[in-house]
């Protein structure tokens, strides 16, 4: 299988004439998972890597053998959402990014053009489609919520990072209120002003 690989590799970057230099700082990984369902049926499923581009997968129940085009790319889908409370008076920020591909990306909470040096980084997790995906969080007092963003960065982007601006959610209560006491109470003026005529 992996001779199979490096051979389907080599005769693509042949035609594309590319010039092989060794590097020792690339690699070549081939990850192989085995599933044990019972004690007649397995299932193996992997994927081949050069370097931290996926080059191949392949799955033995459908026989399926897959090219990937690595030089493809796929934007990034992001939006924001709060995590567990951290504390009183404390919100846990957290910027998703998903659908992505190749692999890089650059995802940071900001304050204005400043990178906030609370940010976490989790890991940058496969999806089924060849696609990746990353949380990145930041623990804050309530009060400065307002006024953050998160920026992603990524190569499908053009140039152009993408920014979501975090937005307090407005208490439905409160909204209710700002709507229905001013049109209660214009009901009532009109309903006075027509019994005094």
């Amino acid at each position: 299988l992996v001779q199979r690989l490096w051979k389907t590799l080599w005769t693509f970057l042949k035609k594309l004439k590319t010039e092989l230099l060794y590097d020792p700082l690339i690699s070549f990984r081939i990850i192989l998972t085995t599933s044990f369902y019972n004690h007649s049926w397995t299932q193996n499923q992997g994927s081949a890597w050069l370097d931290e581009l996926q080059t191949h997968a392949w799955d033995n129940k459908t026989g399926a053998f897959i090219y990937l085009q690595p030089w493809s790319q796929v934007k990034p889908e992001a939006w924001l959402s709060t995590g567990p409370s951290p504390g009183p008076g404390r919100l846990l920020l957290v910027c998703h990014v998903s659908g992505f591909y190749p692999k890089p990306v650059w995802v940071m909470w900001m304050r204005d053009k400043q990178e906030h040096q609370g940010t976490q980084r989790g890991d940058i997790l496969p999806h089924a489609d060849g696609t990746w995906y990353l949380q990145v969080s930041l623990d804050v007092k309530l009060k400065e919520a307002a006024g953050l963003s998160c920026r992603v960065r990524h190569s499908s982007l053009g140039g152009q990072d993408m920014v979501l601006y975090w937005e307090h959610p407005h208490s439905t209560g409160l909204i209710f209120l700002a709507v229905i006491v001013p049109l209660v109470l214009l009901a009532g003026l009109v309903l006075w002003l027509w019994k005094c005529w």
